[in-house]
């Protein structure tokens, strides 16, 4: 059945410990139409991959979290989820950067060049085989001017293009990916999104230097398991690292 997402229930603050946690909250209280949209100007803790956090000054940049109930999707295919917001995100920066050599770096940040401008942050409930809900969580640089020095590789849109851009404008365009890649979802279209995914997948096919645990390896991205785990060719064999077993050497 083809997804109605509906691009009317949006709930701005100013401020929120999290739009993700709020997410959390609204949905264990009742089930709020898929596609509702969590809107902060600034969040007190924001919520990265792991134990991260995600930095953002007040009211520059866009912080936000889509509902959605993906029950057609077996829980053992939930990377596919991964792979169609990491496109939609993805699209969405292309379209308002003008391209500008960007990627997605496994397994779902949005990279201009070598420089991160957003994160993805994805929490799935499984009800028996399948996928109950689906908190989304994006954060994306926008018209923040300067960082903290001690992040290692921020950049924004405004940075990048000069100028700044309407923050709702940016949600409006995104909100539309994310609706178009999650009809491809929906209605099959597995290999276009696998197919699109590796494509715009930053290092794939490339020679490139990461570090596994101690040791610092040379490989060629090869591809990405049906469970999410990359794939990478170091010597003429295929190893396979979960998140946080691999890190991404840029210099």
């Amino acid at each position: 059945m083809k997804p109605d997402l509906k691009y009317q229930n949006i709930l701005k603050f100013n401020t929120l410990s999290s739009t993700n946690t709020y997410a959390e909250e609204i949905l264990a209280s009742g089930q709020p139409p898929e596609g509702t949209v969590i809107v902060a100007d600034m969040q007190t803790n924001g919520q990265g991959a792991g134990h991260n956090t995600w930095e953002s000054e007040a009211g520059k940049n866009l912080l936000a979290t889509i509902i959605l109930y993906p029950d057609f999707l077996p829980a053992d295919k939930q990377f596919l989820l991964n792979k169609c917001i990491s496109l939609a995100v993805l699209k969405c920066i292309k379209y308002f950067a003008h391209d500008n050599d960007t990627s997605i770096k496994w397994p779902n940040d949005i990279y201009v060049g070598n420089k991160k401008i957003g994160g993805i942050l994805i929490k799935n409930t499984i009800s028996g085989q399948a996928l109950q809900n689906c908190i989304v969580g994006i954060g994306l640089n926008i018209n923040q001017e300067y960082f903290d020095k001690l992040l290692p590789n921020p950049v924004s849109l405004l940075q990048i293009i000069g100028h700044e851009t309407n923050l709702d404008e940016i949600l409006a365009v995104l909100y539309g990916f994310v609706e178009e890649e999650y009809v491809k979802l929906a209605t099959g279209k597995m290999d276009v999104l696998d197919s699109e995914y590796l494509q715009n997948l930053k290092f794939y096919n490339q020679p490139a230097k990461f570090k596994a645990g101690r040791f610092t390896l040379e490989g060629v991205i090869c591809g990405v398991s049906e469970f999410g785990k990359l794939k990478v060719n170091v010597e003429g064999k295929i190893r396979e690292f979960d998140l946080k077993e691999i890190e991404f050497l840029f210099n």
